[in-house]
């Protein structure tokens, strides 16, 4: 009897696990939310309902709901670097970031919001956005077929 407990909470933990958040550490917030004007580094949570920023303490910057997003898209860029820096480190002076952007509208305009995210990690991000936004949508919008009116 005390093993069937242990089974279903185990299984209980499991599905709890499953619907949490997708939580990304080492993001860092680059541009584009209005009101925040400098880069913050933090932790990004992607779930179905919102995508959600907030600072390395845990405390929530801002939110995004699914319904605001029209896309997401990930992105490299490398950097040379500067000639000193080549002579002095030769071929490793250079290096490569990885940006997640995430473009929104809301009734007060349009954003385009850039975030710093680790190496190999953006394109599962921006999956998972725009999975999560598409279907948000799809449950939002009525259905395609039209109905016919009822007789009276």
């Amino acid at each position: 009897m005390r093993g069937r407990w242990q089974l279903a909470a185990c299984a209980v933990l499991l599905a709890g696990t499953a619907l949490a958040a997708d939580s990304f550490k080492d993001v860092q917030y680059v541009s584009g939310k209005a009101g925040f004007n400098k880069k913050v580094s933090g932790v990004l949570a992607i779930d179905e309902t919102a995508v959600s920023f907030s600072d390395e303490h845990g405390r929530p910057l801002f939110s995004i709901p699914m319904a605001e997003i029209d896309k997401s898209d990930s992105g490299t860029q490398r950097e040379e670097g500067s000639f000193g820096r080549k002579l002095a480190l030769g071929i490793f002076a250079s290096h490569t970031d990885e940006y997640l952007q995430i473009e929104t509208h809301n009734t007060t305009g349009a954003e385009g919001m850039v975030f710093k995210v680790r190496k190999k990690t953006g394109a599962g991000m921006a999956a998972k956005i725009n999975y999560w936004a598409a279907k948000t949508k799809a449950q939002a919008a009525p259905d395609a077929a039209p109905q016919p009116e009822p007789r009276l």
